[in-house]
């Protein structure tokens, strides 16, 4: 860490947790600026990815909490008194961390089950959705049951009584499976976008949209190693000063990669040169495929609700943000095809 062994990094963790909770803030909002004004349409994908930014939030001041209790500085500064409270504000501290990343990894699978209409990659959310919900739901009980009483959490006297605390390996598995699960969350649209028909600029935002989820799978990865190194720390409350930097960057940054997916109709509008195709083109695209939009003659736009292709449709669609906002739909879309 800079500056060496002599310094308090308390400033330091108040800090980036006000700065990485201000940012994930800023791109909720852009987020439900998007999918209610522009084209007016909330699902439980939207409330589930505010409820991951509360539980951030929460996060984020929980670790402000235990800055105050001492978290930050060597252990043998800390008051004796202050150990309890601060080992019980980190229990909580993890429950929000692993509610924010639960309700993140909803909102992003039910996002794609709601925005792609090519038929495996459906079954394929819907499993992994199926996935995520276990996963995340025996994450919360584990957590919950930290320790029988959960109060040997934070009270060491009730370890020689018998109480009863999870072993170490049962978290390190349960974080090796979330980064597994965060791999698969963020891989599933790729093989759709790679072959989507769309003109190369917007091909390559719209990749660039989804693949940044990558990002946070390294960040998951950083986290990890800083865990590994500080686990066995005899002067844990200075050591594990990185995990709580990281684990606020990690948090906020996935509420940031879920927003970027559903901020192609606000660039759109922003940037309409930049992500709008020309006229010619869509003609082009338009030619010899009659499917190309629905019977009312729209094309499927993200967020307008589950579209399922009817049967014995050749060509899959993809929904794309248009460049114009229609009186009735709030929006316009641009179609967009997927090779055979």
């Amino acid at each position: 860490m800079p500056g060496g062994q002599d310094r308090s990094y308390q400033v330091d963790i108040i800090v980036c947790a006000i700065i990485t909770a201000f940012i994930g803030t800023v791109f909720v909002g852009l987020r439900f600026y998007t999918r209610r004004v522009i084209i007016n349409v909330l699902g439980w994908e939207d409330w589930l990815i505010l409820a991951a930014q509360v539980f951030t939030i929460a996060m984020c001041g929980g670790f402000i909490h235990e800055v105050f209790l001492g978290h930050g500085q060597h252990s043998w500064l800390i008051p004796p008194e202050n150990l309890g409270p601060l080992n019980k504000a980190g229990w909580y501290t993890i429950l929000f961390y692993e509610l924010a990343r639960c309700c993140a990894q909803v909102s992003i699978t039910m996002l794609y089950i709601r925005i792609w209409n090519v038929p495996w990659v459906r079954r394929a959310a819907y499993a992994l959705l199926a996935v995520v919900l276990i996963y995340n739901v025996l994450t919360v009980i584990m957590v919950l049951t930290a320790c029988v009483p959960l109060a040997a959490f934070w009270d060491f006297d009730l370890l020689s009584r018998g109480a009863y605390c999870h072993h170490k390996n049962l978290w390190w598995a349960k974080t090796y499976l979330q980064v597994i699960v965060d791999f698969l969350i963020y891989l599933l649209p790729m093989p759709v976008i790679i072959r989507v028909k769309f003109q190369t600029r917007q091909k390559v935002l719209l990749f660039i949209l989804f693949a940044m989820g990558f990002f946070i799978c390294a960040l998951s990865l950083v986290r990890v190693y800083i865990l590994k190194i500080t686990a066995t720390s005899i002067d844990f409350h200075f050591d594990n000063v990185p995990t709580a930097l990281w684990s606020c960057i990690e948090t906020n940054a996935t509420v940031v990669v879920a927003c970027n997916m559903t901020l192609k109709p606000l660039l759109t509008k922003w940037f309409p040169n930049l992500m709008t195709p020309s006229r010619d083109s869509n003609e082009r695209d338009r030619q010899g495929d009659p499917e190309a939009s629905d019977t009312s003659g729209r094309v499927p736009t993200i967020g307008s609700g589950p579209c399922r292709p009817a049967v014995g449709q050749d060509r899959l669609w993809m929904f794309g943000g248009g460049s114009a906002v229609d009186e009735k739909e709030k929006t316009s879309s641009i179609s967009v095809s997927v090779e055979n």
